[in-house]
């Protein structure tokens, strides 16, 4: 099987496992929406499979609920509406607030009723007050039923069913955010890194790396550069800097999309074998700290990583992780002896 046919890969997936792809991709989404993630599926779920919780408070606070459905074809109009149904009932009887928003992950479609419910929130609120004795009353809680008794009918009202949505295989295959949990967990390259942009100006966030690189010309040139402008027509310096700062920013723009695009250690896998591969001719005390600055960066454009970021794992990235090492401290380009 084509490791990167991913449709075929995802399309072959049964519940169980679908649940746990999704759930790797919510995992992925803590601290930049979610603080934790659990998988319920199963007997006693309540109607939850997957969810992502925004706050601490879990379910008394804000959570994301993601209704995982692989059937032979399209997700049917019964049981969608059942799903539905549930988790709005559990939430009356007070298992948990109302999810800020419910995601039906379907890669094989959903029935096309259903669907246009959806896709018209008040018809779908509407559609699931009149049909709860056809597809809820009888099926929420083995052996008993469960009424449209007039308490749940005003949270039903109350809840806003925009928050509905669909996640289908389109979704899946061609979301950015996706697209590096298909690769972990099926194979293929992950995207690469965006170009950088480098601002005409040093920010602050460059001050450590910037007042190293300048001390290291001033050592070098026995006078003082106390700022980037007073490098301004020097013959060397001035297009040296441009270009260091070109590293740092080719390494920052790299860091901030792989972050944010792979799963478990992959980045600090690459940046560990950045730092350790440069170690070796970063402690060579024979050369000034020019030199050694040059040379350190010589060796980065060398290294081979290993991984799933190698290939995109560029000179110019490598490279312009030193600097960032010399951001946060971890290296300076000049030792206190010397």
């Amino acid at each position: 099987m084509n490791s990167f046919d991913y449709e075929r890969h995802v399309l072959a997936l049964d519940n169980i496992q679908l649940e746990q792809l999704v759930r790797k991709w919510v995992d992925c989404q803590i601290e930049r929406e979610y603080v934790s993630a659990m998988r319920y599926g199963g007997a006693g779920d309540l109607g939850r499979d997957v969810v992502g919780f925004y706050s601490f408070e879990r379910h008394e606070g804000r959570w994301d609920n993601y209704q995982c459905k692989q059937y032979v074809r399209s997700l049917p109009t019964d049981q969608g509406m059942l799903e539905l149904g549930k988790i709005l009932y559990f939430a009356h009887m007070g298992k948990f607030t109302l999810p800020e928003n419910y995601f039906f992950v379907a890669p094989k479609g959903i029935n096309k009723n259903l669907k246009s419910w959806i896709q018209n929130p008040s018809q779908l609120k509407a559609q699931l007050i009149t049909t709860w004795d056809m597809y809820c009353k009888s099926n929420i809680i083995k052996n008993d039923n469960v009424p449209l008794t007039s308490d749940l009918e005003v949270l039903i009202n109350s809840y806003d069913f925009s928050k509905v949505q669909i996640i289908d295989l389109d979704k899946i295959l061609l979301d950015q955010s996706f697209k590096h949990i298909l690769v972990d967990e099926f194979g293929g390259e992950l995207p690469s890194a965006p170009t950088c942009t480098v601002p005409s100006k040093v920010h602050e966030n460059e001050f450590v790396y910037v007042s190293q690189i300048l001390g290291v010309y001033s050592d070098y040139d026995k006078r003082t550069y106390a700022s980037s402008s007073d490098l301004s027509g020097h013959t060397d310096f001035e297009e040296d800097f441009m270009e260091q700062r070109e590293r740092f920013y080719s390494a920052e723009a790299f860091r901030a999309f792989y972050r944010d695009n792979t799963v478990n250690d992959v980045l600090l896998q690459f940046e560990n074998e950045v730092f350790k591969g440069i170690r070796p001719m970063f402690r060579i005390r024979n050369t000034g700290a020019f030199e050694r600055m040059c040379n350190v960066l010589v060796e980065a454009g060398k290294l081979q990583p290993s991984g799933k970021l190698a290939i995109h794992g560029k000179i110019d990235v490598k490279q312009g992780y030193c600097h960032q090492f010399v951001n946060e401290k971890r290296l300076k380009w000049r030792f206190t002896d010397e």
